[in-house]
Protein backbone atom coordinates (compact mmCIF):
# COMPACT_ATOMS: atom_id res chain seq x y z
CA UNK A 1 0.00 0.00 0.00
CA UNK A 2 1.33 3.18 -1.18
CA UNK A 3 1.77 6.18 1.86
CA UNK A 4 1.40 9.21 -0.60
CA UNK A 5 4.92 9.74 -0.17
CA UNK A 6 6.25 7.09 -3.04
CA UNK A 7 8.11 9.18 -6.11
CA UNK A 8 5.72 9.28 -9.57
CA UNK A 9 7.94 6.82 -11.47
CA UNK A 10 7.23 8.21 -15.41
CA UNK A 11 7.96 5.82 -18.08
CA UNK A 12 9.54 7.70 -21.08
CA UNK A 13 9.00 5.93 -24.51
CA UNK A 14 11.31 6.49 -27.30
CA UNK A 15 9.83 7.87 -30.41
CA UNK A 16 11.86 6.40 -32.88
CA UNK A 17 11.16 3.09 -31.25
CA UNK A 18 9.27 1.61 -34.31
CA UNK A 19 9.86 4.04 -36.61
CA UNK A 20 11.05 2.87 -40.21
CA UNK A 21 13.51 5.55 -41.19
CA UNK A 22 14.48 5.96 -45.04
CA UNK A 23 11.75 3.33 -46.15
CA UNK A 24 14.14 0.99 -45.36
CA UNK A 25 15.56 0.80 -41.60
CA UNK A 26 12.42 -0.27 -38.95
CA UNK A 27 14.50 0.95 -35.53
CA UNK A 28 13.86 -2.27 -32.63
CA UNK A 29 16.30 -0.95 -29.95
CA UNK A 30 18.00 1.49 -28.41
CA UNK A 31 21.24 0.13 -27.49
CA UNK A 32 23.09 3.21 -26.26
CA UNK A 33 23.37 6.78 -26.00
CA UNK A 34 25.53 9.97 -25.21
CA UNK A 35 25.33 13.57 -25.22
CA UNK A 36 25.80 13.94 -28.77
CA UNK A 37 23.49 10.77 -30.43
CA UNK A 38 21.97 6.86 -30.11
CA UNK A 39 22.73 4.47 -31.51
CA UNK A 40 19.97 2.02 -32.11
CA UNK A 41 19.60 -1.82 -33.42
CA UNK A 42 17.40 -1.70 -36.71
CA UNK A 43 16.13 -4.06 -39.67
CA UNK A 44 16.23 -3.58 -42.99
CA UNK A 45 12.20 -4.31 -43.71
CA UNK A 46 13.30 -5.61 -47.56
CA UNK A 47 16.22 -7.87 -46.09
CA UNK A 48 15.84 -8.62 -42.78
CA UNK A 49 19.29 -7.69 -42.47
CA UNK A 50 19.81 -6.24 -38.74
CA UNK A 51 21.97 -3.06 -38.49
CA UNK A 52 23.36 -0.28 -36.06
CA UNK A 53 22.11 2.78 -37.07
CA UNK A 54 24.17 5.70 -35.08
CA UNK A 55 21.87 8.95 -34.86
CA UNK A 56 22.54 12.41 -34.51
CA UNK A 57 20.47 13.62 -30.76
CA UNK A 58 18.30 15.54 -32.27
CA UNK A 59 19.15 18.57 -29.81
CA UNK A 60 22.15 18.94 -31.70
CA UNK A 61 20.50 19.23 -35.19
CA UNK A 62 21.10 23.25 -34.88
CA UNK A 63 24.33 22.80 -33.61
CA UNK A 64 26.17 23.28 -36.89
CA UNK A 65 29.86 22.36 -35.83
CA UNK A 66 28.37 19.10 -34.30
CA UNK A 67 26.37 18.21 -37.19
CA UNK A 68 29.95 18.79 -39.63
CA UNK A 69 31.43 17.03 -36.73
CA UNK A 70 29.01 13.78 -37.46
CA UNK A 71 29.02 14.36 -41.12
CA UNK A 72 32.68 14.10 -41.42
CA UNK A 73 32.76 11.32 -38.89
CA UNK A 74 30.31 9.21 -41.34
CA UNK A 75 32.39 10.18 -44.29
CA UNK A 76 35.77 9.18 -43.03
CA UNK A 77 34.19 5.82 -41.66
CA UNK A 78 32.64 5.13 -44.81
CA UNK A 79 36.03 4.85 -46.75
CA UNK A 80 37.62 2.50 -44.37
CA UNK A 81 37.41 -1.07 -44.88
CA UNK A 82 40.03 -2.85 -42.90
CA UNK A 83 37.78 -6.09 -40.91
CA UNK A 84 39.67 -4.89 -37.88
CA UNK A 85 38.04 -1.26 -38.24
CA UNK A 86 33.80 -1.49 -37.71
CA UNK A 87 31.94 -1.12 -41.24
CA UNK A 88 29.99 1.39 -41.98
CA UNK A 89 27.96 1.65 -45.17
CA UNK A 90 26.32 5.01 -45.25
CA UNK A 91 24.90 7.96 -43.83
CA UNK A 92 22.08 9.16 -44.53
CA UNK A 93 19.33 12.37 -44.54
CA UNK A 94 16.21 11.05 -43.51
CA UNK A 95 12.81 13.41 -44.54
CA UNK A 96 12.24 13.78 -41.22
CA UNK A 97 15.17 15.57 -40.20
CA UNK A 98 17.04 12.26 -38.65
CA UNK A 99 20.72 12.48 -39.49
CA UNK A 100 22.35 8.94 -38.87
CA UNK A 101 25.26 6.06 -40.20
CA UNK A 102 24.34 2.95 -40.71
CA UNK A 103 26.69 0.64 -39.55
CA UNK A 104 27.58 -3.30 -38.61
CA UNK A 105 25.78 -4.60 -35.79
CA UNK A 106 28.15 -5.92 -33.16
CA UNK A 107 27.01 -8.17 -30.39
CA UNK A 108 30.62 -8.83 -28.49
CA UNK A 109 31.89 -6.41 -25.66
CA UNK A 110 34.33 -3.94 -25.45
CA UNK A 111 37.85 -4.06 -24.25
CA UNK A 112 37.35 -1.93 -21.23
CA UNK A 113 34.21 -4.63 -20.19
CA UNK A 114 36.30 -7.59 -20.64
CA UNK A 115 39.20 -5.91 -18.46
CA UNK A 116 36.31 -5.32 -16.19
CA UNK A 117 34.76 -8.68 -15.91
CA UNK A 118 38.40 -10.63 -16.19
CA UNK A 119 40.68 -8.52 -14.86
CA UNK A 120 44.27 -8.19 -16.40
CA UNK A 121 44.87 -9.73 -19.91
CA UNK A 122 47.72 -12.11 -20.16
CA UNK A 123 50.32 -10.14 -22.27
CA UNK A 124 50.17 -12.13 -25.04
CA UNK A 125 46.55 -11.43 -25.62
CA UNK A 126 46.90 -7.76 -25.09
CA UNK A 127 49.60 -7.81 -27.69
CA UNK A 128 47.23 -10.34 -29.86
CA UNK A 129 44.82 -7.29 -29.65
CA UNK A 130 47.11 -4.73 -30.69
CA UNK A 131 48.77 -5.89 -33.72
CA UNK A 132 44.74 -6.25 -34.74
CA UNK A 133 43.93 -2.55 -34.17
CA UNK A 134 47.23 -1.72 -35.79
CA UNK A 135 45.79 -3.10 -38.80
CA UNK A 136 42.69 -0.51 -38.16
CA UNK A 137 45.08 2.38 -38.08
CA UNK A 138 47.32 1.48 -40.58
CA UNK A 139 44.36 1.92 -43.54
CA UNK A 140 42.88 5.04 -41.31
CA UNK A 141 47.04 6.59 -41.55
CA UNK A 142 47.56 5.50 -45.17
CA UNK A 143 44.36 8.10 -46.39
CA UNK A 144 45.82 10.57 -43.90
CA UNK A 145 42.95 9.85 -40.72
CA UNK A 146 44.16 10.31 -37.24
CA UNK A 147 42.06 8.62 -34.60
CA UNK A 148 43.03 10.85 -32.15
CA UNK A 149 40.86 8.87 -29.04
CA UNK A 150 41.57 5.06 -28.68
CA UNK A 151 41.33 3.80 -25.33
CA UNK A 152 39.45 0.41 -24.04
CA UNK A 153 36.27 1.74 -24.81
CA UNK A 154 36.74 2.19 -28.39
CA UNK A 155 38.66 -1.40 -29.30
CA UNK A 156 35.51 -3.95 -29.52
CA UNK A 157 35.72 -7.45 -29.13
CA UNK A 158 33.36 -9.39 -31.44
CA UNK A 159 33.04 -13.40 -30.46
CA UNK A 160 33.88 -15.74 -32.79
CA UNK A 161 32.87 -19.71 -32.77
CA UNK A 162 36.08 -21.87 -32.25
CA UNK A 163 38.48 -18.61 -32.89
CA UNK A 164 39.87 -15.58 -31.13
CA UNK A 165 37.79 -12.79 -30.87
CA UNK A 166 37.64 -10.31 -33.94
CA UNK A 167 39.15 -6.91 -32.43
CA UNK A 168 37.29 -4.14 -34.13
CA UNK A 169 38.03 -0.07 -33.55
CA UNK A 170 35.31 2.54 -33.13
CA UNK A 171 34.71 5.65 -32.92
CA UNK A 172 36.31 7.96 -35.68
CA UNK A 173 34.43 10.82 -34.24
CA UNK A 174 37.20 13.21 -33.33
CA UNK A 175 39.61 11.68 -36.13
CA UNK A 176 42.07 14.39 -37.83
CA UNK A 177 41.78 14.66 -41.66
CA UNK A 178 46.14 15.84 -42.09
CA UNK A 179 46.29 18.14 -44.55
CA UNK A 180 47.63 17.54 -48.15
CA UNK A 181 46.62 13.75 -47.14
CA UNK A 182 44.45 11.68 -49.59
CA UNK A 183 41.12 12.51 -48.36
CA UNK A 184 41.70 16.38 -47.74
CA UNK A 185 39.20 18.91 -48.99
CA UNK A 186 40.77 22.11 -47.05
CA UNK A 187 37.55 21.42 -44.82
CA UNK A 188 37.48 23.53 -41.33
CA UNK A 189 39.00 22.55 -38.66
CA UNK A 190 36.02 21.54 -36.02
CA UNK A 191 37.83 21.61 -32.65
CA UNK A 192 37.90 24.66 -30.72
CA UNK A 193 42.60 26.26 -30.48
CA UNK A 194 44.36 25.42 -28.08
CA UNK A 195 41.26 22.25 -26.99
CA UNK A 196 42.93 19.29 -25.84
CA UNK A 197 41.38 16.41 -28.03
CA UNK A 198 41.04 13.10 -26.92
CA UNK A 199 40.52 11.16 -23.53
CA UNK A 200 43.17 12.94 -20.77
CA UNK A 201 44.27 9.66 -19.13
CA UNK A 202 45.37 8.32 -23.00
CA UNK A 203 46.31 11.47 -24.69
CA UNK A 204 49.80 11.63 -26.22
CA UNK A 205 52.28 14.75 -25.27
CA UNK A 206 51.34 16.64 -28.67
CA UNK A 207 47.92 16.50 -28.14
CA UNK A 208 48.41 18.11 -25.29
CA UNK A 209 50.34 20.54 -27.11
CA UNK A 210 48.00 20.99 -30.15
CA UNK A 211 49.85 22.63 -32.95
CA UNK A 212 50.56 21.16 -36.16
CA UNK A 213 52.66 18.18 -34.80
CA UNK A 214 49.63 15.28 -35.27
CA UNK A 215 50.86 12.50 -36.86
CA UNK A 216 49.75 8.65 -36.96
CA UNK A 217 52.76 8.55 -33.99
CA UNK A 218 50.08 10.15 -31.75
CA UNK A 219 47.67 6.96 -32.44
CA UNK A 220 50.78 4.55 -31.28
CA UNK A 221 51.18 6.00 -28.23
CA UNK A 222 48.11 6.30 -27.08
CA UNK A 223 47.51 2.24 -28.28
CA UNK A 224 50.44 1.62 -25.96
CA UNK A 225 48.57 2.70 -23.04
CA UNK A 226 46.14 1.23 -23.47
CA UNK A 227 48.54 -1.96 -23.73
CA UNK A 228 50.20 -1.00 -20.68
CA UNK A 229 46.72 -0.99 -18.74
CA UNK A 230 45.05 -4.09 -19.87
CA UNK A 231 48.53 -6.29 -18.88
CA UNK A 232 49.21 -4.13 -15.40
CA UNK A 233 46.10 -3.23 -14.44
CA UNK A 234 47.15 0.47 -14.33
CA UNK A 235 48.10 3.19 -16.98
CA UNK A 236 51.23 4.38 -16.50
CA UNK A 237 50.41 7.86 -15.07
CA UNK A 238 47.27 6.27 -12.76
CA UNK A 239 48.50 7.85 -9.47
CA UNK A 240 48.52 11.23 -10.93
CA UNK A 241 44.95 12.92 -12.06
CA UNK A 242 43.55 16.50 -12.88
CA UNK A 243 45.79 19.36 -14.42
CA UNK A 244 48.75 17.75 -12.73
CA UNK A 245 48.33 14.60 -15.32
CA UNK A 246 48.89 16.35 -18.52
CA UNK A 247 51.88 18.03 -17.27
CA UNK A 248 53.19 14.60 -15.84
CA UNK A 249 52.81 13.28 -19.49
CA UNK A 250 54.57 16.28 -20.86
CA UNK A 251 57.53 15.49 -18.96
CA UNK A 252 57.56 12.51 -16.65
CA UNK A 253 59.49 8.98 -18.10
CA UNK A 254 56.76 5.74 -17.20
CA UNK A 255 58.24 3.06 -15.45
CA UNK A 256 58.40 -0.18 -17.29
CA UNK A 257 55.07 -2.43 -17.18
CA UNK A 258 57.09 -5.53 -15.85
CA UNK A 259 57.72 -3.28 -12.81
CA UNK A 260 54.05 -3.11 -12.57
CA UNK A 261 53.55 -6.70 -12.93
CA UNK A 262 56.29 -9.55 -13.02
CA UNK A 263 56.37 -11.85 -15.94
CA UNK A 264 56.16 -9.31 -19.24
CA UNK A 265 59.04 -9.85 -20.99
CA UNK A 266 61.91 -7.18 -21.51
CA UNK A 267 61.72 -6.88 -25.41
CA UNK A 268 57.52 -5.78 -24.59
CA UNK A 269 59.01 -3.49 -22.21
CA UNK A 270 61.11 -1.62 -24.70
CA UNK A 271 58.00 -1.76 -27.43
CA UNK A 272 55.86 0.08 -24.71
CA UNK A 273 58.13 2.39 -23.59
CA UNK A 274 59.78 3.17 -27.32
CA UNK A 275 55.88 3.92 -27.82
CA UNK A 276 55.51 6.38 -25.37
CA UNK A 277 58.85 8.33 -25.93
CA UNK A 278 57.60 12.21 -25.49
CA UNK A 279 59.78 12.87 -29.00
CA UNK A 280 57.34 11.33 -31.69
CA UNK A 281 60.56 10.95 -34.11
CA UNK A 282 62.11 8.47 -31.37
CA UNK A 283 58.56 6.24 -31.56
CA UNK A 284 58.05 3.68 -34.45
CA UNK A 285 58.27 5.38 -37.55
CA UNK A 286 54.24 4.17 -38.00
CA UNK A 287 51.88 1.08 -37.17
CA UNK A 288 53.56 -1.02 -39.74
CA UNK A 289 56.99 -1.11 -38.04
CA UNK A 290 54.73 -1.26 -34.97
CA UNK A 291 53.32 -4.27 -36.08
CA UNK A 292 56.20 -6.37 -37.55
CA UNK A 293 57.90 -5.45 -33.54
CA UNK A 294 54.81 -7.28 -32.35
CA UNK A 295 55.06 -10.11 -34.79
CA UNK A 296 58.27 -10.87 -33.67
CA UNK A 297 57.07 -10.65 -29.72
CA UNK A 298 54.77 -13.03 -30.26
CA UNK A 299 56.72 -15.53 -32.95
CA UNK A 300 59.79 -15.26 -30.06
CA UNK A 301 56.99 -16.84 -27.50
CA UNK A 302 55.99 -19.82 -29.38
CA UNK A 303 59.54 -20.42 -29.64
CA UNK A 304 60.05 -20.18 -25.98
CA UNK A 305 56.93 -22.07 -25.31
Amino acid sequence: MSDGNEPTRVTVVDPFLGVILDRRFRIEEKIAAGGFGVIYRATHVKSNHEVALKMLHPAMASNERVVARFRREGATLTTLRSRHTVTTYEIVDDPSGALFMVMELLHGESLWQRFLNEGVLPWRRVVMIARAVCESLREAHAIGIVHRDLKPENIHLEPRPGEDDLVKVLDFGIAKVLKGSEIDRGTEELTAHNEVIGTFDYVSPEQIVGGESYSGRSDIYTLAVVMYEMMTGTRPFAHVTGPALLATILHAAPAPPSDRLVGIPPELDRVVLRCLEHDPRKRFADVGELAAALDALLEAGDEGA
